[in-house]
């Protein structure tokens, strides 16, 4: 140790530049990895959410296909046309209220990487900062 109490690392302007680009280097393998860690965590939510999707619109598609069948031969001797007609209509309006819910949600979505994103900006301040 010296006289300061600071260990013995090297003087001078290129040891200064070495540890700058070793701690810079130190410090974008952890952004590296907060970006690694996101893309999992955005791939599995993804996988999830379209596993979920797929199994509820089968069984939303089979549940539909027995009501119009259900309703169809309850209604028979009142017009199974005028039913079907119904029905149709009432399906194309459920289409379309989720194919409008569906577009606010991925309209209003978080942008994906925002931490990252974050932790990029603050790097970014604390550098403009200092020079």
């Amino acid at each position: 140790m010296t006289e300061t109490g600071q260990g013995a690392e090297p003087q001078g302007v290129g040891a200064a530049w070495q540890r700058l680009l070793s701690r810079g280097g130190v410090l974008m393998q952890s952004r590296m990895e907060l970006a690694a860690i996101e893309l999992g965590e955005e791939r599995q939510r993804l996988q999830t959410l379209l596993l979920f999707g797929l199994v509820a619109v089968f069984f939303g598609l089979l549940a539909l296909g027995s009501l119009t069948a259900l309703l169809v031969i309850l209604f028979w001797n009142l017009g199974h046309w005028q039913v079907l007609t119904l029905l149709s209509l009432l399906y194309a309006g459920v289409a379309a209220y989720c194919a409008y819910r569906l577009r606010e949600a991925l309209r209003n979505a978080p942008p994906p990487f925002a931490a990252t994103r974050a932790e990029f900006a603050k790097d970014s301040a604390v550098w403009r900062a200092r020079h």
